[in-house]
């Protein structure tokens, strides 16, 4: 071993001792403190009840207050940053969301946008967006929540109303097809720049999902779709009268609208069946009289008549009886005679038809039926 070796063994060993030492000392002054802090003390509770009810000595405790110390010209502003009432904005809708009832959103055939504000949103504000949805080629509904009615209702701008709850409700598809991304993002965008405006925000759910949701309703009404045509035409060239066809579709409760065509409706207003002109004229009121044609076409739209046996039914009799009356006869889309087989076939179908509706919860006639298939 070296000399080396032994001064740096000596130097730990005197390190180790000093660390030792210091160690000794601090503990010695902690125990002395602690036993002075921790002496026994004189309780008052337990001197003479005389002496005690002369002075009753009440427990207290006492907080010392911060020090801060701030610069001369930083006095001032801190002074005035302590008395200055702060204000703050409470949103009590925002928390009130949950006990609204829900939006007339219908889940099977709607995509829902929802809008929250803190600064209600005038009716005007929505004239713009109104008008640039009717563009986008689905039906858009605006509703919004009327606090003073505890109900929704639909925005028009010439409402003098203004809402802190909005729903953007899209229908999903329709008979142009399903309603695409592009369309659903533009809503989107328009939403957030809007709740953007007015202190707010905007909500969604997940496009994606949705967009497939869309192409199967779609495909639905692809299969269902189907607008059935009875023709009667005339024999060996000859001329149906426009004015007989017009007295014929009259006895037989039918009214001629604005287009041309006879339309017979039930008690609803709503169409069961309609009547045009085979060829290409419309049918005109002070025109009937000199319209001769070579065929008539009776119209039935399979998804939008409720009973739509029964409407069938009676279509294909009023056929026959128009058929009997302008001496002409009763054929199908190819134009080749309709039998009672014949319609006994189209009336299985129909029975299909009816059958897949009910069972998307779509009947044929009813309120979804008639906005897929307007």
């Amino acid at each position: 071993m070296n000399s080396l070796q032994i001064s740096l063994i000596v130097l730990a060993i005197v390190i180790i001792g000093a660390i030792v030492f210091y160690n000794w000392f601090q503990e010695r002054k902690y125990r002395k403190q602690s036993m002075a802090l921790f002496r026994q003390q004189e309780d008052v509770l337990l001197q003479p009840s005389s002496q005690a009810a002369a002075e009753r000595i009440e427990p207290v405790v006492s907080v010392p207050e911060p020090v801060v110390q701030a610069e001369p010209e930083a006095e001032a502003l801190v002074a005035a940053e302590v008395m200055e009432p702060v204000a703050i904005k409470v949103e009590p809708h925002m928390e009130m969301t949950a006990e609204l009832p829900p939006p007339p959103v219908d889940p099977l055939l709607e995509y829902v946008i929802s809008i929250q504000v803190a600064d209600a949103i005038p009716s005007p504000a929505f004239a713009t967006l109104i008008d640039s949805q009717r563009d986008t080629g689905k039906p858009v509904r605006w509703w919004g929540y009327a606090g003073n009615t505890g109900s929704w209702l639909e925005i028009s701008p010439w409402r003098e109303q203004a809402f802190t709850d909005v729903a953007i409700v899209v229908q999903l598809a329709d008979r142009a097809g399903p309603v695409t991304e592009n369309q659903l993002f533009n809503l989107t965008h328009e939403a957030q720049q809007l709740a953007s405006r007015f202190n707010g925000i905007a909500s969604w759910q997940d496009i994606a999902p949705v967009l497939v949701k869309a192409a199967k309703l779609d495909q639905f009404c692809v299969d269902v779709d189907v607008l059935i045509g009875l023709n009667v035409v005339s024999i060996d060239g000859a001329t149906f009268n426009g004015a007989r066809i017009a007295e014929l579709a009259q006895a037989g409760g039918m009214m001629l609208d604005n287009a041309g065509v006879y339309q017979r409706r039930n008690d609803r207003g709503e169409v069961i069946y309609a009547l045009c002109n085979h060829e290409d004229t419309p049918f005109s009121p002070d025109q009937m009289a000199s319209v001769q044609t070579h065929g008539i076409t009776l119209l039935f739209e399979v998804p939008r008549v409720e009973n739509g046996l029964a409407a069938f039914a009676e279509l294909a009799q009023f056929g026959q009886q128009l058929a009997n009356a302008l001496g002409g006869k009763l054929v199908d889309d190819n134009i080749r005679p309709l039998s009672p087989a014949g319609i006994e076939k189209i009336q299985t179908q129909l029975v299909h038809i009816y059958q897949k509706m009910e069972a998307h919860e779509i009947p044929a006639g009813g309120r979804r039926a008639l906005r897929l298939f307007n």
